[in-house]
């Protein structure tokens, strides 16, 4: 308190130091108000809500005059009708809202001396009490089929917006804007904030280094005069080759598949595959599988996708019932869907796997990198014509010495799909994912379940603002009985990547009775909830969302070590060769390690492969991600290979058919990491006739440090109209790897 009076025995009390002690106690109290508490008209309580269709009920509560800093109350709950305002046909809105007032009240007989020598006394009634008082007042604005909300008069304080229609109250909105916080609330709520700032502080700090690079990356791009000088160069390039004027063929190789190879001639020993390489010696294919099926730090799904450990939380929430529909309402129809499955990566690793120049061709056009690359087992699909460009540029390779990783950019494609028939009535929910998760299970409230029918969950892309059938990425059936009243959760079979920035739609199909909740509002999913009608779809309510919670995985450990079974290969393993399932996020990162001389290795393009001949190799899955992201693999239907190489090569060519035949031949062959060790051998020849030919003369071109041109010229007795080429090598050691990595021929 700023002042108080000052007592003393033997003093006289006069009423206005009694007056004082309470004036000057009220007068603190209110510049508490005003400077520490607020500085505005704010409340507490008054909640507002509708007794009946014609009745307010206003909750007791107190309004905090902040300029003046007094405090008036509301002691007892009131009940104010509005009956009389009701609107004869269309809607209007009114105003609850308070003020401030002073009133005495408590009045007492007491004794007032009128005589101060006799004493005398004269009774008269008196206020023994001035209370502060918040007073309720209703302002009505004008009816219309669009009322506009009022505004309360100048100096109350509004609590409320009341919507009335003719037949009484229809909403009740709160002034929440208008509310005086609590600080322990308020304190819970900052220390929350502090919470998540300290952790997200560091990750946005780090915005500004990302930035940087990108600027420093931008700086080192080809400018168009870089592009002009590649031209420029290329012009060089073609007139370098010194193509005859007068050659009647010419023909290459880039050695990326066997279609221009004869691995049926009896002599044939090569893999073609970035280049000419010894045939396998030794190989054994399995699959992926736990150490320990039931490692703690992996969970593996129904349909045996695995993830690091974690714990399923709700990240969206939409339980605020409005309403309830029946899906089944809707037209009955068929739909054929299409699921994409979860994309592929490729990742070899070996001693003689040296990094091939002519592995940039996968993104010329000219051949199909996925068909080629990503291929498992005895499968039989080819990418549609339509989506060739696609796969050029969603198909991401690395190729460095002894490392190669191919990896398509999208986490599901439509290179393998499955088809089929969904039948029932559909109603979807589109959703904006704001965060990128792997989402585990929806949550659907169901007001009513038949018994009778069972359900299909389908989650799909919406790429434009509805489900596609086309792409759908999971789905959860539920058997009839399974489905139950009250929030029904439906696990998907595999948890499903989600990206942020992306439109998904929750498809329900059934042709049971089954009824589900509706919430009003679309703010937090910005999506509609809409039905199909002869294929097409259409909005159910503008206004209107699926009552919804989408649960995802929060992990355990932003690191998580997988223990799996060791590789095998009797001999030793020289070659590792995984193919599987996969998805990783932006990020993240998923790498294989192995151990050999009591080290784990990684498999990454710093770590030189150093299998060292073992036959029994142990393998782990090292997951790199956060709490909320982690990538993601299927051991089930893994293909993993281990081989070991021979050491020579005999490739034999198909036919080379002349429109004009001719005895003069050259073959120039591009050798990569060709050294000059005795051991590392190449020969070229030509099969005419069945008879083997050799080249009259040869000659060296040498391009770069590892790389040379080997021309062989041929003269044969007389003209031919048709040969095959043999290319013999030898040397080929984990030590010293080499390849032959293009072919040119042409007659003369």
């Amino acid at each position: 308190m700023e002042k108080s009076v000052i007592f003393r025995d033997r003093q006289e009390l006069q009423a206005a130091d009694l007056n004082n002690t309470q004036a000057w106690g009220d007068e603190a109290r209110r510049h508490l108000v005003t400077d520490a508490l607020t500085s505005e008209r704010q409340f507490t309580g008054l909640t507002v809500s509708a007794r009946s269709a014609t009745e307010l009920e206003i909750a007791v509560g107190r309004l905090y005059d902040g300029p003046t800093g007094k405090v008036y109350a509301l002691d007892a709950a009131q009940v104010h009708s509005v009956f009389a305002m009701l609107p004869l046909q269309d809607q209007k809105w009114v105003a609850v809202s308070v003020f401030g007032v002073e009133e005495d009240t408590d009045i007492q007989p007491r004794d007032m001396l009128i005589d101060l020598q006799t004493r005398e006394v004269e009774p008269e009634a008196v206020a023994m009490q001035r209370r502060r008082v918040a007073t309720v007042h209703i302002a009505q604005g004008l009816e219309s089929p669009t009322p506009e909300r009022p505004e309360p008069p100048t100096g109350y304080t509004l609590i409320a917006h009341v919507r009335l229609s003719p037949t009484g109250v229809q909403e009740v909105v709160l002034a929440e804007g208008r509310r005086l916080p609590n600080l322990q609330r308020v304190d819970a709520r900052v220390r929350t904030a502090e919470g998540w700032i300290l952790a997200a502080e560091p990750r946005i700090a780090h915005i500004m280094s990302d930035i940087a690079g990108l600027a420093s990356d931008l700086a080192t791009r080809a400018s168009l005069e870089h592009v002009s000088q590649l031209g420029v160069d290329m012009a060089k390039l073609k007139e370098r080759m010194e193509i005859p004027d007068d050659y009647v063929f010419y023909g290459s190789d880039h050695f990326l598949d066997a279609d221009e190879s004869d691995p049926a001639h009896a002599g044939y020993s090569a893999d073609t595959f970035e280049g000419i390489r010894p045939a396998i010696a030794a190989q054994q294919t399995g699959a992926l599988s736990l150490l320990n099926p039931m490692d703690p730090e992996a969970r593996t799904s129904a349909a045996g996708l695995m993830l690091p450990a974690y714990e399923e939380v709700t990240r969206l929430r939409m339980e605020t019932r409005a309403g309830e529909l029946a899906i089944n309402q809707y037209q009955y129809q068929t739909l054929n869907a299409v699921q994409k499955t979860l994309s592929r990566e490729r990742v070899r690793t070996g001693e003689t796997l040296t990094y091939c120049t002519n592995s940039a061709f996968w993104k010329s056009g000219v051949y199909d990198p996925v068909t080629g690359i990503l291929r498992r087992g005895d499968e039989v699909w080819t990418v549609d014509p339509a989506d060739q460009a696609r796969a050029n540029i969603d198909h991401q390779f690395l190729r460095v010495t002894r490392m190669w990783v191919d990896r398509w950019e999208e986490p599901y494609w439509d290179m393998v799909t499955t088809n089929y028939v969904v039948q029932g009535s559909v109603l979807a929910q589109t959703v904006l994912m704001a965060q990128t998760g792997w989402l585990i299970s929806v949550e659907i409230f169901v007001t009513s379940a038949d018994a009778a029918g069972g359900l299909t969950v389908l989650v799909t892309e919406a790429a434009l603002g509805q489900p596609d059938m086309e792409k759908v990425l999971s789905r959860a059936t539920l058997a009839p009985g399974a489905v139950t009243a009250g929030w029904l959760k439906v696990a998907l079979p595999d948890p499903l990547l989600v990206e942020a920035g992306k439109r998904y739609a929750v498809a329900l199909v059934t042709g049971a009775g089954h009824r589900v909740g509706f919430t009003e509002g679309t703010e937090y999913t910005q999506g509609i909830l809409m039905y199909t009608q002869d294929g097409a779809y259409f909005t159910q309510a503008a206004e209107r969302d699926l009552m919804l919670r989408l649960n995802f995985a929060r992990f355990v450990s932003p690191r998580a070590v997988v223990q799996m079974q060791p590789l095998q290969l009797a001999g030793g393993v020289q070659e590792l060769d995984m193919l599987y399932d996969s998805a990783v996020p932006a990020g993240c990162r998923l790498v294989w390690e192995y151990q050999t001389g009591g080290l784990w290795r990684p498999v990454t393009p710093d770590t030189a492969p150093a299998f060292g001949g073992a036959a029994l190799v142990p393998l782990r899955a090292v997951f790199i991600g956060t709490q909320d992201l982690m990538p993601a693999v299927r051991p089930g239907n893994a293909q993993v290979t281990v081989r070991r190489r021979g050491t020579t090569f005999v490739h034999v060519s198909s036919d080379r058919v002349l429109g004009t035949p001719s005895k003069n031949i050259r073959v120039r062959l591009l050798l990569e990491d060709f050294g000059t060790d005795v051991a590392q051998t190449v020969d070229c020849r030509l099969i005419v006739g069945g008879v083997t030919v050799a080249a009259t003369t040869n000659r060296d071109e040498v391009v770069d440090g590892r790389s040379r041109w080997r021309e062989f010229r041929f003269t044969l007795a007389a003209n031919t109209g048709a040969y095959r080429i043999r290319i013999d090598g030898a040397g080929v050691t984990g030590a010293h790897p080499w390849h032959v990595a293009e072919r040119y021929d042409l007659a003369l």
